[in-house]
């Protein structure tokens, strides 16, 4: 495996598990999001008071849209194969369209109610991914990528 490929499988296991727990980061900055809008007693909740407390779930949201299309290129520089390259690329369009939920959760419930769910996609996708980058699943010798048999030991 060329220095190249085995420098970007390096990058890209310290990215994942990076990216894995800001996702976790960013669901816990959700919850409390949400607690900290409760209105405390006589007092009533505006949209821009709500939309304060989200403000550092939104900022890392931005972050890990940016962060899983770093990992898709990283990905695609490392050459892994097609299941750790399709499942970064579906880990890409899940964050995209985490944002999309996000955005129009506020005029359609019923997308924001699956911003949560895909969150959650989003974290489980992210961990497989990491524990399968540190268990040194993605170092496939590019001869076994292109279909060539792995060599054989000599006969005895």
């Amino acid at each position: 495996m060329s220095r190249v490929r085995q420098g970007a499988v390096w990058i890209y296991r310290i990215l994942i598990t990076l990216f894995a727990a800001a996702v976790a980061v960013e669901i816990f900055l959700a919850g409390l999001g949400i607690f900290r809008a409760m209105p405390g007693e006589d007092e009533s909740v505006s949209h821009e008071t709500i939309e304060d407390k989200f403000d550092a779930h939104a900022a890392l949201g931005d972050f890990l849209g940016g962060g899983s299309l770093l990992l898709l290129i990283v990905i695609l520089v490392a050459w892994t194969g097609r299941r750790s390259i399709g499942a970064t690329f579906a880990l890409a369009v899940l964050t995209v369209v985490q944002g999309i939920l996000g955005g129009t959760g506020d005029s359609a419930p019923v997308a924001g109610a699956f911003h949560a769910v895909n969150a959650f996609l989003i974290l489980g996708l992210a961990l497989f991914l990491a524990v399968r980058a540190w268990r040194g699943n993605l170092l496939i010798p590019l001869a076994r990528l292109r279909g060539a048999a792995p060599p054989q030991p000599p006969a005895p």
